[in-house]
């Protein structure tokens, strides 16, 4: 249910999204930092005045920033014409025999598939398999590169997804790839209240930032249904170093134990 009444967070969603820090936002927006805290943290209203400073300097739609409807951003009609010949794709389904055949987009195919993703010429150049219990639906084999998934996804283990058609059922926390012109990226969705205009995507290494990106910038948005892998962890290697770390511990206890033991008393 939409808010008439500007929330903060919008405002810091804003800013966050244009990943600017709040000394460069309210110089962007001619007021200064201490009053844009003030704002954020719902201590104070914003203006007038500066709700049309946003609006002109960071072509921000004024009715999502007040009531959150409409898009973010201010469009040109050849703009918002693209946004909805975009929104009109649906994902491409190749089927053989009566089949679901599943396209493998391995990593070094990356770049090719943001660009040849809606193009079913360039999917049938992809290896493509039969697999049991994935015969029926739309579905794509991402092998996935770098560490910020770990330890649920490693690095060029493959996860297997279905097609998310309607964005609004996705639930927060849902373990997804996602496709965009800058890249194809495995990560946790989340939405910011019930603004599914914004995705929110968060690693599971805790050693990569969370990050906001534009839902109409996404192109496809994947669900990782499972994985196949070839990374094993022998639980008795596992083991040895829990092990060979309590005795490190142990030992360090030893000496400082003794250090006090052997201390002379008065």
């Amino acid at each position: 249910m939409r808010d008439s009444k500007l929330r903060p967070q919008r405002v810091t969603m804003l800013r966050e999204l244009l990943q600017m820090s709040q000394v460069k936002f309210a110089e962007k927006i001619n007021i200064s930092q201490g009053a844009l805290s003030q704002i954020e943290n719902g201590k104070s209203q914003i203006s007038l005045e500066t709700l049309r400073s946003i609006s002109n300097e960071l072509q921000v739609n004024c009715n999502w920033l007040v009531n959150g409807t409409g898009d973010i951003f201010q469009q040109d009609e050849e703009e918002a014409y693209e946004e909805v010949r975009k929104s009109e794709k649906v994902s491409i389904q190749l089927v053989y025999d009566g089949q679901s055949i599943v396209p493998f987009v391995k990593e070094e195919a990356h770049a090719g598939y943001i660009n040849g993703y809606d193009d079913p010429s360039y999917l049938q150049t992809l290896d493509v398999y039969k697999i049991p219990g994935y015969q029926n639906g739309n579905y794509r084999l991402f092998e996935i590169e770098g560490e910020s998934m770990t330890p649920t996804i490693f690095p060029r283990e493959i996860v297997i997804c279905s097609h998310i058609e309607n964005r609004e059922t996705i639930e927060n926390g849902t373990l997804c790839v996602i496709v965009t012109k800058e890249g194809i990226v495995a990560k946790r969705v989340y939405f910011y209240e019930n603004d599914n205009q914004l995705f929110i995507l968060k690693s599971d290494n805790s050693k990569f930032k969370t990050y906001s990106i534009q839902d109409k910038k996404v192109l496809e948005i994947w669900k990782i249904e499972a994985k196949i892998t070839t990374v094993f962890v022998e639980s008795g290697l596992v083991d040895a170093k829990r092990i060979e770390k309590l005795e490190n511990n142990l030992e360090t206890l030893r000496r400082e134990v003794r250090k006090l033991t052997d201390t002379p008393r008065d």
